[in-house]
């Protein structure tokens, strides 16, 4: 007996990615009203977008490159079936 390996489905993956995108907007709301210098403001949301870039852009690029590598496999076997 082979187990299938459980991948989150698309609408979880939606879900996460919204709460986080919602809860890093919350966050630099709080920061911009908050009494901070203004410069000081801009340093940490330049930085915070360029941290969130160079971490989830390549998350992001190798998801859809498995799903394609998975999608080309899946209409592989079905062609061979």
């Amino acid at each position: 007996m082979v187990e299938e390996e459980h991948t989150p489905d698309r609408g979880s993956r939606v879900f996460l990615v919204t709460v986080m995108l919602c809860l890093i907007i919350v966050a630099h709301v709080f920061m911009w009203f908050s009494d901070m210098p203004r410069d000081l403001k801009i340093v940490f949301t330049v930085l915070n977008a360029a941290g969130w870039t160079i971490v989830l852009a390549p998350i992001l690029l190798v998801d859809r490159w498995l799903a394609a590598l998975q999608a080309r496999d899946d209409e592989a076997d079905s062609s061979n079936a």
